[in-house]
């Protein structure tokens, strides 16, 4: 053929040379015929087909392939031009609408001739390869430019949106190359910025191979984690994916021990994923959630990816890269948006604990310089990165300090609040509310949390700080931000301080476990009432300790007996150390001078057998108290509290005070019962109701020593 109309100017440039690379006979044409015509005499022309790439002719089709009887094959088996040609007979057109023929042997609307052949990859959801037919986005004419076929719906994805059967100026026949994933990127604009960042493979593994044997510098950044067909399962997934959930094993690929780049693995302690979150409503939209298989739908689970864009290293700044051996931090690391101060990141899921940054656990804020076991400080890692790590956690509850082995639970704010700790100021002192108890001996039921060792909420567990405290919310009360926040270090009181509930005006916190000792608010021991100007031990008036505080110390009493809040008075050994409690007010010059009893003598040379009226939860409960220790005792003498119970003013109705001074009688006064059963009438017998007020004596009160 190369002397055929040599003379001839042609349409395209002339290159001579026989164009035909194999001798094949077709069933219904020959190549001499087809170019006799089609070299470079007509618009699409054998120099153009053979110029760039084009549909693979003389090979027979491969097993991805299924040729239909409608589509002939050479005499040898082989694919040719005839096999979706035809210049005789149906001759059909491009499209229904477009009757400009290619001479095509069925219609082609949309690329439906390519998949006829290629029906797995129309099939694109059994084969997982690139979905067509979807008007999923806006194709940009660039696409075009660079010779996309329109489809009857411009925006609607097919074969020929990438692919060019003839003059196809990429491999595959794409439309365009793609070593460098330009093609893919046309689209998928939002992804180009993975270029350049660690999750551009050529960088970080560069001698790894995706499913198809390619090396990243051969696939591109996308192909290196992406393929167009035959996929290793959802998102086009092109590298081997482990058990499990896929969408997470999309990153475990990596992310893993045994993977190749499990330097940056997530450790035995990691968020967890594939799960619900509580409410998905209070999930932000920046926050996607996603189906088990990787697909963002609006009631799915919480993955990686919900916090995660990893075709994104710096969220503030796409040109931002990072860098092969640029260490990440809070505000990149492929982050959906930054982590540093006062980003919503963390809490804008964790939306309940969006106080902490506006308190004193801010570390920003309280202990600037303090790191975390990765060495990271509160600048670095975000507020909540002082405490918990989302990756590689120290132990359970992704706590980010180091621990000791054993009880964690305890561990969680000692790490903090001991002698060399951040938290050196914020001590316990020696003596403090019991910690590390189960209840249940105690016999009390309450609606705060308890913890096992591990840090987990059970109602079998422990009672812990974290049971009365909430380390992520300062004001109970106001759980949200806190307004003109001056971002330094802030004294409390009983109504913030980071507990569960408020005790302060009313005893709500205490209350929780001590529901009997809460009738005290409203009483004439409730100090609001009758001293509010009156101070504890720590220099604290009721209204900054609460009704309890005014009595009782949780942390830093100097006084172990009852964790007493006020000064010890010196006591007689007659009365007792219980009684010098309630002398501590209760004398001459204290905050209760006006109710000390003018009569109190009871006789205290002969000792009492109690041993059948100690059973608390009883109506004849009437205890004695150990003179030296406090402690209960079987056998001893009375003192105040047998008869009186501080936290009840009325044992008839067992209510909380009215919140006024009132003046009281024989069947108020905090008197433990008004009943026949009451141990008075084992000595005094049915007289002894009127002795409820009748046996105190002012003089039989002398101070002597002090309690230890």
């Amino acid at each position: 053929m190369d002397d055929f109309r040599e003379s001839e100017e042609t349409l395209i440039p002339w290159q001579s040379g026989n164009v035909l690379k194999k001798d094949t006979q077709g069933v219904e044409s020959s190549e001499e015929i087809c170019y006799s015509c089609h070299d470079g005499y007509v618009n699409d022309s054998r120099h153009i087909t053979w110029r760039f790439n084009r549909h693979p002719v003389f090979v027979k089709p491969s097993s991805k392939v299924n040729v239909p009887d409608s589509f002939p094959l050479s005499v040898k088996n082989e694919i040719y031009c005839g096999t979706c040609h035809s210049a005789h007979g149906k001759g059909a057109a491009a499209t229904a609408e477009n009757t400009k023929t290619s001479l095509f042997r069925e219609v082609n609307i949309d690329s439906s001739l390519c998949e006829m052949c290629h029906v797995d990859q129309a099939n694109f959801r059994s084969s997982n390869s690139h979905p067509v037919h979807i008007n999923s986005m806006k194709l940009p004419d660039k696409l075009f430019e660079n010779g996309s076929v329109k489809a009857s719906d411009k925006n609607k994805v097919i074969c020929q949106s990438c692919h060019r059967v003839h003059g196809a100026k990429g491999k595959k026949l794409l439309i365009t190359e793609n070593d460098d994933s330009s093609l893919c990127m046309i689209c998928h604009e939002d992804k180009k910025s993975i270029a350049g960042t660690k999750h551009d493979l050529s960088l970080t593994l560069p001698d790894s191979k995706n499913l198809k044997g390619q090396t990243p510098s051969e696939s591109g950044p996308c192909g290196a984690c992406h393929s167009p067909h035959f996929a290793a399962g959802k998102r086009l997934w092109a590298r081997t994916m482990g058990k499990g959930n896929p969408a997470a094993q999309m990153c475990l690929t990596c992310h893993a021990e045994d993977s190749g780049y499990k330097i940056k693995g997530v450790g035995t302690f990691s968020h967890p994923i594939n799960i619900a979150p509580a409410s998905s409503t209070n999930i932000p939209a920046e926050f996607p959630l996603f189906s088990a298989e990787g697909a963002k739908i609006s009631n799915g689970n919480v993955q990686c990816f919900t916090c995660h864009d990893i075709h994104k290293w710096d969220p503030e700044n796409l040109s931002n890269k990072g860098g092969k051996d640029v260490e990440g931090d809070s505000s990149n690391s492929f982050l959906r948006i930054s982590n540093t101060s006062g980003s919503s990141l963390c809490t804008g899921c964790h939306v309940d604990k969006k106080q902490l940054i506006y308190s004193d656990h801010n570390l920003e804020v309280t202990a600037p310089e303090e790191k975390n076991i990765q060495g990271v400080n509160t600048k670095s890692s975000g507020p909540c990165g002082a405490c918990h790590l989302p990756h590689n956690a120290a132990s359970y509850r992704l706590w980010s300090k180091k621990l000791a082995e054993g009880n964690i639970t305890a561990q969680l704010c000692s790490v903090c609040h001991n002698n060399k700790g951040p938290a050196k100021a914020k001590l316990i002192g020696d003596y403090y509310h019991p910690l590390d108890v189960t209840l249940d001996k105690f016999k009390i039921i309450t609606n705060l949390p308890l913890y096992d060792d591990a840090g987990s909420k059970t109602p079998e567990g422990k009672l812990v700080c974290l049971s009365c405290h909430d380390p992520h919310v300062w004001d109970p009360k106001n759980s949200s931000f806190i307004e003109e926040y001056q971002y330094k270090n802030v004294e409390g009181n009983a109504c913030t301080s980071f507990l569960r509930k408020p005790n302060s005006p009313t005893s709500d916190l205490c209350e929780s476990c001590h529901k009997d000792q809460a009738l005290v608010d409203g009483t004439d021991h409730d100090l609001n009432v009758t001293a509010p100007d009156a101070k504890n031990l720590l220099g604290q008036t009721v209204n900054e300790s609460g009704q309890c505080g005014a009595c009782h110390l949780v942390h830093n009493s100097t006084n172990q007996i009852k964790l007493w809040a006020r000064p010890y008075l010196p006591y007689s050994f007659q009365g007792g150390v219980i009684e010098s409690l309630c002398n501590s007010c209760h004398s001459a010059d204290k905050i209760a001078k006006a109710k000390i009893p003018a009569i109190a003598t009871h006789p205290k040379d002969k000792l009492v057998n109690n041993i059948l009226r100690c059973e608390r939860e009883q109506i004849d409960f009437a205890p004695l108290f150990d003179d030296k220790t406090g402690n209960f005792t079987n056998v001893g003498n009375i003192s105040c509290p047998t008869c009186h119970n501080a936290h009840q003013w009325s044992p008839l109705s067992k209510t909380k005070g009215v919140g006024k001074n009132i003046e009281g009688n024989a069947t108020n006064s905090f008197l433990r019962n008004v009943s026949y059963k009451n141990i008075c009438i084992d000595c005094h017998g049915f007289d002894a109701l009127f002795r409820y007020k009748f046996f105190h004596d002012l003089e039989d009160r002398v101070p002597q020593t002090t309690p230890k």
